[in-house]
């Protein structure tokens, strides 16, 4: 035994050093992910830089800190303890900031509230049954699907059976729209390198609304601003109509990458969000990628993230109306 011990001595390995090493290395990754957030985050032509800013979210950033302050404690560095706390409330602090977005009142006229519901199923890989019953939970008027199943006639009417007073609108590429109401002309188009999007107009109790569903691809070193630059497009070309945007845009939030969005929509939860934001991934998620977003045609009520562990990411569910503009509009053509 005391042989042992004499050959790890020799070469130099010791507990203490390891966690030193250890030590150094995580804090070398801290500062370096702070660093890419406060400068580039995703906006660099580096994609393994985006992977590696994608991959250390805020609250990723304050677990971390958190423990670089304990094992500075273990390590006997009190002034290194009390730099990584003060690091983790700042982190805390901005973390828990958010750029709140106000949308104007409604006055007397009022629009009948809808309640849509996004969610990426993950392809049913614990059971379609499970996903109904999630869904069913929250008795919505428009269910957006991401990740659904394939378009075939045996899905319609499993989702017809199960959403009698829905319409079912297979939309391809595992993109399906429930809606109580209608559905008109399908839109179908690329939202590059490697992502799509499907543009229905739709007819509720409310009113015509525009929806767009969004889905990009998740791979980390791929490019998200050729896709939200499309998408931006798309937008400019919608403005005469309420419109609602929603999907899995595999892009946190807080990317700057969202800016021109920001300029033309509001976002459901900044505007009438509660609980928890982050949407993936179960069952600690981490990264807003889930999002609703709509134009000035649409006033958010409520927006909150469920918890289910039927899939890898937490629906969105959404109460809005008309705006008194829109509402006029439509009783005075």
């Amino acid at each position: 035994m005391s042989q042992k011990l004499s050959t790890s001595t020799d070469l130099g390995i010791r507990p203490r050093g390891l966690i030193v090493a250890f030590y150094m290395i995580l804090a070398s990754a801290w500062f370096i992910a702070v660093l890419l957030r406060l400068t580039v985050r995703d906006l660099t032509s580096f994609n393994l830089l985006t992977a590696f800013h994608y991959a250390t979210p805020m609250p990723l950033l304050l677990l971390l800190a958190s423990f670089l302050a304990m094992t500075a404690l273990f390590l006997r560095h009190s002034k290194a303890c009390a730099g990584w706390c003060l690091m983790a409330i700042v982190v805390a602090q901005s973390a828990g900031s958010h750029p709140l977005q106000h949308q104007a009142k409604i006055s007397h006229v009022k629009s009948p509230q809808q309640r849509l519901m996004l969610w990426n199923a993950c392809h049913g890989r614990h059971g379609f049954d499970n996903v109904v019953h999630e869904m069913q939970s929250h008795n919505a008027d428009i269910y957006m699907l991401i990740e659904a199943g394939p378009p075939t006639e045996q899905m319609r009417s499993f989702w017809q059976e199960n959403f009698p007073e829905h319409e079912v609108t297979l939309l391809g590429s595992e993109m399906i729209l429930l809606l109580r109401g209608t559905a008109g002309q399908v839109h179908v188009g690329a939202l590059k390198p490697q992502g799509q999007y499907r543009q229905v107009e739709v007819t509720t109790a409310a009113g015509q609304i525009e929806l767009i569903f969004v889905d990009i691809h998740g791979r980390p070193t791929l490019s998200r601003r050729e896709p939200i630059a499309r998408l931006t497009e798309l937008i400019d070309e919608s403005t005469d109509h309420p419109l609602i945007v929603a999907g899995d845009f595999n892009t946190p939030r807080d990317s700057p990458l969202f800016q021109p969005l920001d300029a033309r929509l509001s976002n459901a939860y900044d505007t009438a969000g509660t609980g928890f934001e982050p949407t993936w991934p179960w069952p600690l998620p981490l990264l807003t990628l889930d999002q609703v977003w709509s134009n000035s045609g649409i006033r958010f009520h409520h927006c909150q993230q469920s918890w289910c562990s039927t899939s890898d990411h937490r629906p969105v569910v959404v109460d809005f109306s008309l705006t008194e503009q829109q509402m006029k509009l439509v009783n005075n053509p």
